[in-house]
């Protein structure tokens, strides 16, 4: 504030400091320049002078010296300052509390004061309570969402039987020839063999020294580490079986045990037609006339087997005890040969043409030629199924409950009823028929088909081929025939432990596949490849050359092989490859141009792509 105008503390400040400086007024002595010419300038300065006069004789009337005096002690001028403003007028301010110092806190005296204070006590122990209650509340939460979430189980490990190899031995013909491959089928790792060597499949509920003999090798081809799977046709018995005489004479309780039919009219040569015109697989027709019962008999397989029948209770607790007898001695399952015909459709229906029979050359007397819709593949076949695999895994001594092999042997073209998702959860492992590899593009298109149920899987390409090498990498379980067992030599059996186990790899037994044809130098799909990987782990991909001598363009068959980089490592090459690739293990090879050799197939590893794997 300004000297001439600051009123009663202006005042005290200016007589505190007295000694400091005199005391002046606020303007200082003023300028000629700035005194305006005027004709009342004498009037204004008397007017002014006198103004001076009367506040200085106000302020001299509002406080004594000693009231002065009392305030001028209270002034800490330390927070004045002095304030220049126009030094050509004289202007000047003094501004109290102008560096007033800031609030420092309390001191200890009243911190100790506050400290003791029974309000603020419990405040603090309120609060730190609180605090800590919080926490463990937390703590709490977080190890029960920790327990009770759900959590990421790791995926159960394959069953020996899915892993394989599974090798078919049905067609050995004594349980002395299959002793004696006993050796080899462990040095190529195979994990069970099917075999089939009761002819007659009821045989074992009278004469039982069929099954003593198999229960002697099963005690030694587990010494080998081999399990053994049983096959059976339980279709039908032969019509010199004591059933089928029973039945024929219409004895009681055998009336229905197989399927009889009368005849449909007389034809122009006046014999009696067949009840329909159902052709069996031998390519003749499917009924047979018996004098003695005077009606027909079904007979899908051959005339002098005698179709049983399976609506009748009686017939199916007969291969009840079958089964049983099979299990109980060391059976490790059962494969099921021509079980899609146990069933027929009790209207006996006439049979339609198959479009593709006539394509194929065959006649209306040939059992391609049919669409065979009601001789096989009905309904009522799936509950007799799932009754049987319920009994084969709970009558066996040996494994635990879904370790056992309850399958069918198919030998014709991929079919409807078997890739059904019911029946493939009936089914350990589910059944496939084989798939020949001479044209990779079809022999993929099955693949993708049958590879999400993890089938029992047969692909074939003549018994010189390598086609097993990539059957190792298919998710499946491998069957193989015994003629694609390899030579006994060192390098060969090496090479062949060194491609099944993979078969434990992460990669194989939960990873991701992808299956494709591939194209050669020429652009013709006449190879096809296998790739299988797990996030984390090596991948490895399997390439099979059905024709002539090529070199397989892996990069072409994007996205179904996208997982593949540029550069792959070779992984295993057999002996026969390696004579004509100079290709060495570990050696990296062009994902563009790997060479393969005809019928031959080559194994290599790749670091997944890491887009891929997301």
């Amino acid at each position: 504030m300004r000297s001439a105008n600051s009123g009663r503390l202006g005042s005290l400040v200016v007589h505190a400091r007295r000694n400091n400086y005199k005391k002046q007024p606020t303007r200082a002595r003023n300028n000629p320049k700035d005194i305006p010419e005027s004709t009342d300038f004498r009037k204004s300065k008397t007017s002014l002078s006198k103004s001076k006069e009367k506040v200085s004789a106000e302020e001299e009337k509002l406080l004594s010296k000693e009231e002065e005096a009392k305030i001028v002690t209270r002034v800490d001028m330390a927070d004045a300052r002095y304030v220049v403003e126009d030094h050509r007028n004289g202007d000047a301010n003094i501004e109290l509390d102008a560096n007033k110092r800031q609030f420092t806190g309390l001191t200890k005296e009243e911190l100790m004061k506050y400290a003791e204070d029974p309000f603020w006590v419990r405040l603090r122990w309120f609060m730190f309570i609180l605090f800590w209650s919080l926490w463990l509340c937390m703590l709490a939460a977080a190890i029960a969402i920790i327990v009770q979430a759900p959590k990421c189980a790791p995926p159960p490990p394959k069953t020996w039987y899915e892993k394989g190899p599974l090798v078919d031995m049905s067609a050995v013909e004594s349980f002395e020839e299959l002793e004696a491959e006993l050796p080899q089928l462990k040095s190529n790792q195979v994990q069970g063999i099917f075999t089939y060597v009761c002819k007659d499949t009821y045989e074992v509920l009278e004469e039982p020294s069929c099954l003593q003999k198999f229960k002697d090798f099963v005690t030694k081809a587990k010494d080998y580490g081999i399990k053994v799977i049983v096959d059976l046709t339980a279709n039908s018995v032969g019509t010199n079986h004591s059933w089928f005489a029973l039945s024929e004479n219409r004895s009681a309780g055998y009336e229905q045990y197989f399927l009889w039919a009368d005849g449909a009219g007389f034809g122009e040569d006046h014999t009696l037609n067949p009840p329909n015109n159902w052709i069996s697989k031998q390519d003749e027709p499917a009924w047979s006339y018996s004098e003695r019962r005077k009606q027909f008999y079904l007979h899908q397989l051959s005339r002098e087997q005698a179709d049983l029948n399976f609506t009748n209770p009686e017939v199916v607790r007969r291969f009840d005890d079958v089964l049983k007898l099979w299990m109980q001695a060391g059976a490790y399952g059962v494969r099921l040969v021509d079980a899609r015909y146990l069933v027929v459709n009790s209207s006996l229906a006439e049979e339609q043409p198959e479009r593709s029979g006539a394509a194929l050359g065959a006649t209306h007397s040939q059992h391609a030629y049919w669409q065979h819709r009601h001789s096989r593949d009905q309904t009522a076949l799936l509950p007799l199924l799932q009754h049987w695999a319920h009994l084969v895994d709970h009558a066996s001594p040996n494994t635990g409950i879904g370790e056992t092999v309850f399958t069918l042997s198919e030998m014709t073209r991929p079919e409807l009823f078997l890739l059904r998702a019911n029946v493939s959860g009936v089914l350990r492992p589910s059944s496939a028929a084989p798939l020949p590899a001479a044209r990779p593009a079809d022999l993929a298109a099955a693949l993708n088909t049958r590879l999400p149920y993890w089938p029992a899987l047969h692909v074939e390409d003549g018994e010189e081929s390598e086609v097993w090498m990539l059957s190792a990498l298919l998710p499946a379980a491998p069957v193989l025939a015994s003629s694609q067992l390899l030579a006994h030599n060192d390098t060969e059996i090496v090479s062949w432990e060194r491609v099944w186990s993979l078969r434990g790899d992460a990669s194989v037994e939960h990873g991701r596949y992808s299956v494709a044809a591939v194209p050669d130098q020429d652009g013709q799909y006449n190879l096809i490849a296998c790739a299988r990987w797990k996030a984390g782990h090596t991948g490895y991909v399997a390439v099979y050359n059905a024709g002539e001598t090529a070199h397989a363009n892996l990069t072409a068959p994007a996205p179904a092989l996208s997982a593949l980089p540029a550069r792959l490592a070779v992984h295993h090459v057999s002996h026969a490859a390696a004579l004509q690739t100079n290709y060495t293990v570990n050696m990296e090879v062009e994902a563009a141009s790997v060479l393969v050799p005809a019928k031959s197939a080559l194994l290599l590893s790749f670091v997944p792509n890491a887009a891929v794997e997301e």
